[in-house]
């Protein structure tokens, strides 16, 4: 589904959207944007107290109530310091972070973006619908494989000829190149008179 989207039509509708895009300073997500980024960036190895802290403040992004849904902290803590250093973790380790974190891809997808956000793009129900113009279902927000897909998508924009005029645009913010991409899908992936759940910033 995400991988057959066509990259250069996509590219063009998101420096059409975002010449749409209002942003201002006071906006609460745009300033604990670079906070949640710093407490990472200061980290050398990520142990439990690290990733409590980080999963708690990534749900205050999120209109649920987070909790630890197994107990296989070792595994995701040995996965996010391997992501910290650049790597991606594959479906089956996307499955255990998800198992442990609200059993939710969106939340896992948020702290691996605040962990390493050069790698790792912010996944939710409004980029998704963006993305195929379809309802954000649970199986469909909630898939490893999709979520990888659309890894491999947003590096594919961030490289197209006219990347740098979209990133002038959010200059005076600071955000990676994945998170300018990703921010210009959630503020126009909107559904009418919906809140979706895990959404956030």
């Amino acid at each position: 589904m995400i991988k057959e989207i066509n990259i250069p039509a996509l590219f063009s509708r998101l420096q059409k959207d975002s010449e749409k895009l209002i942003l201002s300073s006071d906006d609460s997500y745009l300033r604990a944007y670079p906070e949640f980024i710093r407490y990472f960036k200061d980290i050398d190895t990520i142990n439990q107290h690290h990733l409590t802290i980080g999963i708690h403040f990534t749900y205050g992004w999120m209109p649920t109530i987070f909790q630890f849904q197994s107990n296989e902290f070792g595994e995701a803590i040995n996965i996010l310091n391997r992501a910290k250093k650049g790597e991606i973790p594959k479906v089956e380790e996307l499955q255990t972070l998800k198992g442990l974190l609200n059993n939710s891809m969106v939340g896992t997808s948020k702290l691996l973006h605040f962990i390493n956000p050069d790698k790792f793009a912010i996944w939710d129900s409004r980029v998704f619908r963006y993305l195929t113009r379809m309802e954000p279902h649970q199986n469909r927000i909630g898939n490893c494989k999709s979520y990888l897909e659309y890894l491999t998508l947003c590096q594919d924009l961030i490289v197209q000829d006219g990347f740098s005029t979209l990133r002038e645009r959010m200059k005076d913010h600071e955000m990676t190149d994945l998170r300018a991409v990703e921010f210009i899908m959630f503020m126009n992936g909107e559904a009418k008179g919906q809140v979706d759940q895990e959404d956030g910033g």
